[in-house]
């Protein structure tokens, strides 16, 4: 299971003013997040390990129920907003590890085993059985996985308009029946939960969205941003003042007991 979009998941996300709008459109949407964190299983002692943290969209809440997260995160303007966001919330309790999931080293990088282990979107490592069986062996006893089903909102954009911008057809990544055949395969029988989720996007003006997704898909030239603002001037709404790209999209949670796995 890879990042497919633009080669690395992990580089979208240097520019700090990109992952603090990512957290500002996130804490928007606080009752989801909300609604993510009451389904896991944190009390005030337990020890939580998010990997692919983003901005500490569920690290800083979670910091602040558990007595210790660890968060993983290997872009640097995401892991730079996630720190500015723990000190504005107060958040001690918090360590952050600036490396990729399968770069870093357990014994150095982590703290020992965690009750909790949760990757929230973020699955985009090169062998997705290595990191889960990573993940594992650093779990005490859970680990959540969230993750899609069939094609998103966003990914059908994608479908929609590169074959105009690049003359190809557009792959999407594998979703949620690839991660489970997976698991299965290593012998994990994971609870499977689905839901729907609203994708939205907003933006002060067209020329924002152009922008903002000119750069998502590869528009280099005059004819290729003709195309792409046409494409948004048909799929974007008026919302007081700003302009809104909405969607619906099926995600998926999976978790297990890696005591029953061993």
């Amino acid at each position: 299971m890879q990042c497919r979009s633009r080669g690395e998941c992990a580089s979208i996300w240097e520019s700090r003013e990109k992952a603090r709008a990512f957290l500002n459109q996130s804490r928007e949407d606080s009752h989801r997040i909300q609604h993510m964190i009451d389904s896991l299983p944190v009390e005030p002692g337990s020890r939580v390990l998010d990997i692919g943290a983003g901005p500490g969209t569920l690290a800083v809440p979670l910091a602040g129920v558990a007595a210790h997260v660890t968060a993983v995160e290997p872009a640097a303007g995401m892991a730079e907003v996630m720190a500015e966001y723990a000190e504005e919330e107060g958040v001690s309790n918090l360590k952050i590890v600036r490396k990729r999931w399968e770069e870093l080293d357990p014994e150095t990088d982590l703290e020992g085993r965690y009750d909790l282990v949760v990757a929230s979107y973020s699955l985009g490592m090169p062998d997705i059985g290595e990191a889960v069986e990573a993940m594992c062996k650093v779990s005490s006893k859970w680990v959540y996985l969230f993750w899609f089903a069939g094609t998103t909102s966003w990914e059908q954009a994608m479908i929609d308009l590169w074959p105009k911008l690049h003359g190809k057809e557009y792959r999407r990544g594998p979703k949620a029946d690839v991660l489970f055949n997976v698991l299965y395969s290593m012998g994990i029988c994971p609870n499977v939960e689905t839901s729907k989720m609203e994708h939205v996007r907003r933006f002060p003006d067209l020329e924002a969205a152009v922008t903002e997704f000119g750069e998502q898909y590869g528009v280099n030239n005059t004819e290729q941003e003709a195309l792409l603002r046409e494409h948004l001037g048909g799929v974007l709404s008026e919302n007081g003042g700003d302009l809104l790209l909405s969607g619906m999209t099926t995600r998926v949670k999976l978790w297990w007991e890696v005591n029953g796995w061993r």
